[in-house]
């Protein structure tokens, strides 16, 4: 169980601060993946900043098992926007990196390093450098990477916005799979409401900043459909969409601000 109970937070300037966060809580199940989604600049990597121990809350706290998180924890997992690939590090290396870091003897790390990469189809690319690596392969590696310290709770963090659209969304579906498989819970922030529906159970929207949770939308689209790219083509997909749509308060020069969905 991952929670945020009652978490505030700003940045502190020279003359006044800059409140980003107010009051937000909402909990994330074992298991479950929530996407949280919301206007541009409210603050969702913040968010992960502060989960992910980087940061800490002005007031209120995130608990893990009901644990207070105090700075970084190894049951998190993050996966980055841009790749943390070390580009004098092979690919089993870099899968290797976490558990190296953490001590585990080479020939353990290595076993798990291969079979990392077999599962998700790099075989034969262990030697390989990142620059010889497509886009696509890049990100497998990084969440292979993330992977092989065996997080219960894994942290998107925009991490596919850089992908072509079919590879993106192999790689959506590869990592539900997984983290489903594996009994993971997942927490993403995005800005493609489309993203959040086909991969999430629920999806928190939030405010403009300072940002609150503006709606909670459950989402079991996900769950029904063979993959991630199923589901765009069922027939209530396009009824969340505009409901979370609607949700955001998103402007749109010449036309009247949305309303909130109750």
């Amino acid at each position: 169980m991952l929670e945020f109970r009652h978490v505030s937070f700003a940045f502190a300037g020279r003359r006044d601060s800059v409140e980003v966060l107010n009051d937000i809580s909402f909990t994330c199940a074992k298991a479950e993946t929530v996407a949280v989604v919301g206007p541009s600049g409210c603050g969702k990597s913040t968010l992960m900043s502060l989960i992910a121990g980087l940061r800490a809350p002005a007031s209120g706290e995130i608990a893990i098992d009901g644990k207070p998180v105090t700075g970084p924890n190894p049951a998190l997992g993050v996966l980055f926007q841009h790749n943390t690939l070390l580009p004098w590090r092979s690919v089993e290396e870099n899968v290797e990196l976490g558990l190296e870091i953490r001590r585990v003897g080479k020939a353990e790390r290595t076993a798990k390093a291969r079979a990392l990469i077999a599962q998700f189809g790099l075989g034969g690319f262990e030697r390989k450098y990142p620059h010889a690596l497509s886009g696509g392969m890049q990100k497998r590696v990084a969440l292979m990477q993330t992977l092989a310290t065996e997080p219960q709770i894994l942290l998107l963090d925009e991490p596919f916005a850089a992908l072509d659209a079919q590879t993106r969304l192999v790689i959506e579906d590869e990592v539900v799979k997984v983290c489903r498989a594996e009994g993971r819970t997942m927490l993403m922030v995005t800005h493609d409401i489309a993203e959040a529906i086909s991969m999430a159970d629920r999806i928190v929207v939030l405010s403009r900043r300072p940002a609150r949770v503006k709606v909670v939308f459950e989402t079991p689209l996900s769950r029904r459909a063979g993959s991630v790219a199923e589901v765009p083509a069922m027939a209530e997909f396009a009824g969340y969409f505009r409901r979370i749509w609607e949700s955001l308060e998103v402007s749109i020069p010449g036309r009247a601000e949305p309303e909130a969905v109750p």
